[in-house]
């Protein structure tokens, strides 16, 4: 690497971060009609999902890039400026918006706090068609003024999710398994260090049921692996937790920093990476091409696509609390 560069973290803090830097997070539901996860849990299906939020204050005069990832699909909208404020003030008819970035700090807290705040912080999952996600979004300002929000996201294709959501596990999984290996090496030199104290006499334990065995990989991973049932198990009830928690975000976030400060290392492997990925692009599908070009639905159309949604739910309701009643009145002819 280049020593004329600047040091790492000089250039953390003043790198512009857009949407592709934002690292993902879990929100929790409270209504979804999106099928089970098979990441879900036994006792967790369609209470979360994950979500690429960013919220950008400057971005004229204010807006957001959104993104939500589920079952191998990505679900994106970005808006801005006076489309922005538009939708704003048809969810809030009771508010006057004047600061932006204060509104977008009270997206940003609703998803943050949907897991520790529910009762404040509630959000709606619903997928209209196979083209629409409506997220819906409700906090509270100041307490008791209630805040209503929608995201109206299209579909987006396969690129766009490997890009972004795949890239972040990835990230994530490899620098956690470079963190494991530099802890295996810190332990085995702490060993060593201990047996050097030994050697010489100077090294006394005064506890000696505080002593320990010298750290071996291979003994760690079998003493491990006969425990692998009660770790996988937690590892399917709060796979998203896991991958995307507080630390998690942290690593994604860095390798995410990393990678833009290694192009200006290489700008000439940026360029070829870059070529690929036009090369990608001629190579999809008419099918994909079309999904592409298509328009995004009006404000009208989603709340009609809606509406019909919910008068389907309803007359399956109906129609399945008659068939209850019909086998209840069907049981009591037997007993």
């Amino acid at each position: 690497m280049s020593t004329s560069l600047e040091p790492f973290d000089n250039f953390k803090t003043t790198f512009h971060k857009t949407f592709s830097h934002q690292p993902c997070l879990v929100i929790e539901v409270v209504q979804s009609n999106l099928p089970p996860s098979p990441w879900s849990g036994n006792n967790n299906n369609n209470t979360q999902i994950c979500c690429q939020p960013y919220f950008d204050p400057s971005k004229n005069g204010g807006g957001y890039e959104i993104a939500f990832y589920d079952n191998g699909y990505a679900y994106y909208e970005a808006l801005e400026g006076d489309r922005f404020r538009k939708r704003l003030e048809r969810y809030n008819p009771q508010m006057e918006f004047q600061d932006f970035k204060k509104v977008l700090e009270k997206m940003k807290q609703i998803f943050e706090e949907s897991s520790t705040n529910k009762n404040d912080n509630q959000i709606i999952v619903q997928l209209l068609n196979d083209d629409v996600l409506i997220v819906e979004i409700k906090g509270r300002i100041k307490s008791s003024i209630p805040f209503t929000y929608m995201f109206q996201c299209q579909r987006r294709e396969g690129e766009f999710y490997e890009a972004n959501y795949v890239r972040q596990i990835v990230y994530g999984l490899a620098e956690r398994k470079s963190r494991e290996l530099e802890l295996i090496k810190l332990i085995q030199a702490k060993d060593k260090e201990l047996d050097d104290y030994r050697s010489q006499g100077i090294c006394q334990l005064q506890r000696s049921w505080l002593a320990t065995q010298p750290f071996d990989k291979e003994d760690f991973d079998k003493s491990t692996s006969r425990q692998v049932q009660q770790r996988h198990d937690d590892v399917l009830m709060h796979t998203l937790d896991l991958a995307f928690d507080r630390e998690g975000q942290q690593l994604i976030e860095e390798c995410l920093l990393r990678n833009e400060y290694r192009k200006r290392a290489y700008p000439s492997q940026d360029n070829t990476s870059s070529t690929k990925k036009n090369l990608s692009s001629q190579k999809s599908t008419p099918h994909k091409q079309q999904s592409t070009l298509s328009q995004p639905l009006t404000e009208e159309q989603i709340d009609a696509e809606r509406r019909r949604h919910k008068e389907l739910e309803e007359r399956l309701r109906s129609e399945r609390e008659r068939d209850e009643q019909i086998a209840r009145k069907k049981k009591k002819k037997f007993v």
